[in-house]
């Protein structure tokens, strides 16, 4: 018998599809294009803003008073260009343990206001006037802290939006950093949940942005990856010519004890303050 479609039909599948839609989590909440920084607490700002310096400060900014995220305390910032991305480096707390503080997705056309609603219901959990500007913060079920702005300007210096301005090499000289840097590939979160954690960036970033390997994610160019709590947190550092063996001799050059990853696709390391690094094509 043959079946004709009616306009009740379309209207009835519309509502399916767009119901189904939504429970998949196939729409992403925001259009995000990419990781723009991740920032890291650490107990002495300026000696942990040489270290990266050495490794990988083509440009270096320092704010002397700013807030690096909602609800902290204002305090001196430093920022590491990272090629498409930037390292931040905020005060740690009295107390508290040095790692990542928050990160930071890079928005299209982001406007706070027009967006807010988006978000509203993933977590949005911190939204204060302080630290000004064009920024929301959200926490995803694991607590990590996650500012939503729109991309840094590669024209101005990293971290200008809080009064960053750029820090000269001593004696004025030309920085060379160790290693000439492209972007932050991959960010590695550890989660005491999996799938709590997995649902909420399916939501967030799209469904589409899920890859084949179990909770990832692709951000852009780079990689948001969840793992168990026991794994720990690290960020991995993308490096023009990327050679394991020639990476781990450099980084041993300057006193810093480096491994070469089983499948060799990264070398990897411990800062001055015990904060997981990875370097990687």
């Amino acid at each position: 018998m043959k079946y004709t479609l009616t306009r009740r039909d379309v209207i009835a599948g519309a509502v399916w599809l767009g119901a189904a839609r939504t429970a998949r989590g196939w729409e992403a909440a925001l259009p995000v294009i990419g990781l723009d920084h991740v920032n890291i607490r650490v107990p002495d700002v300026r000696r942990s803003g040489e270290f990266y310096a050495k490794l990988f400060g083509q440009e270096v900014s320092r704010a002397s008073n700013a807030f690096a995220s909602a609800g902290s305390r204002r305090g001196e910032l430093w920022f590491v260009r990272l090629g498409q991305s930037s390292l931040a480096i905020s005060p740690a707390a009295p107390g508290e343990k040095p790692g990542i503080d928050h990160f930071c997705f890079a928005v299209q056309g982001f406007s706070r206001d027009a967006m807010k609603p988006n978000v509203a219901r993933l977590n949005l959990q911190v939204d204060r006037t302080d630290p000004p500007g064009n920024n929301l913060w959200t926490k995803d079920p694991a607590g990590h802290l996650i500012q939503l702005s729109a991309p840094q300007n590669p024209s101005r210096a990293p971290g200008a939006g809080v009064g960053g301005v750029p820090v000269e090499a001593p004696g004025g000289a030309k920085r060379e950093p160790a290693f000439q840097v492209t972007r932050i590939t991959q960010l590695v979160l550890a989660v005491p949940k999996l799938e709590p954690s997995a649902s909420y960036y399916r939501e967030l970033l799209g469904s589409e942005a899920e890859q084949a390997r179990k909770a990832s994610f692709r951000v852009g160019p780079s990689e948001l990856v969840l793992g168990p709590a026991s794994g720990g947190e690290y960020f991995r550092v993308g490096v023009v010519g990327f050679d394991p063996s020639a990476a781990a001799s450099k980084l041993k050059s300057l006193a810093v004890a480096a491994q070469v990853a089983r499948d060799k696709k990264a070398v990897a390391f411990r800062d001055p303050d015990g904060i997981r690094v990875q370097i990687g094509a």
